[in-house]
């Protein structure tokens, strides 16, 4: 990673990012040897090893056949804040973001409920929107979840501002903070960077 001083790469953190995202852009392999992207709701659970990415779709169209053809997928979480007129330790800007590879199974509420009730409910998480509970629904709704499965050593995440702790995960509101046009203390994490090396 270039930028290394942006880096995150405690997961605690990085689930905390999830939290703020209101869709994910899931990049596909198509035909013609272009990435195919299209924007998704989703919800996700995450455990040492994985993040367990929950979308859904429709039993058909594009995206559908291009994960039948190739699983792979890259997934794409970000949130942005500008503040051009207040720059605040020499920052214009602010942004949160989170890139994970992996690969997409597509489940059918018919064949595996249990998954498919899993995906389901925690689709709306990340937007706190209220869906009606699966068990309330007459029937198994006409489309697919898809659960994406991508381990952790393929999940990178940044952020403009240093994330120390669970605190400094959402965005502060810099025309609430005085006036400080000092910049950030990097020094912690530049010496974490060389010990590692070591």
């Amino acid at each position: 990673m270039l930028h290394f001083e942006r880096e995150v790469d405690n997961p605690v953190f990085i689930n905390e990012m999830l939290k703020m995202f209101h869709q994910v852009n899931i990049g596909l392999n198509d035909e013609d040897g272009y990435p195919y992207v299209v924007p998704l709701n989703y919800g996700y659970e995450m455990d040492e090893e994985n993040l367990y990415v929950y979308v859904h779709f429709s039993k058909r169209g594009h995206k559908l056949d291009l994960m039948k053809k190739d699983p792979r997928v890259c997934l794409a979480f970000n949130a942005f804040r500008d503040f051009p007129d207040r720059s605040w330790k020499k920052h214009v800007h602010d942004y949160r973001s989170v890139i994970a590879k992996g690969t997409i199974e597509i489940i059918d509420g018919k064949e595996d409920y249990d998954t498919f009730k899993k995906g389901y409910d925690l689709l709306y998480t990340c937007n706190n929107r209220e869906i009606k509970p699966l068990e309330d629904r007459p029937s198994i709704p006409p489309m697919y979840i898809g659960k994406i499965t991508c381990p952790m050593s393929k999940v990178t995440a940044k952020s403009e501002f240093p994330i120390r702790t669970i605190e400094d995960v959402p965005f502060l509101n810099v025309y609430e903070m005085p006036d400080d046009e000092t910049p950030f203390d990097l020094s912690d994490i530049i010496a974490k960077k060389k010990n590692s090396k070591k």
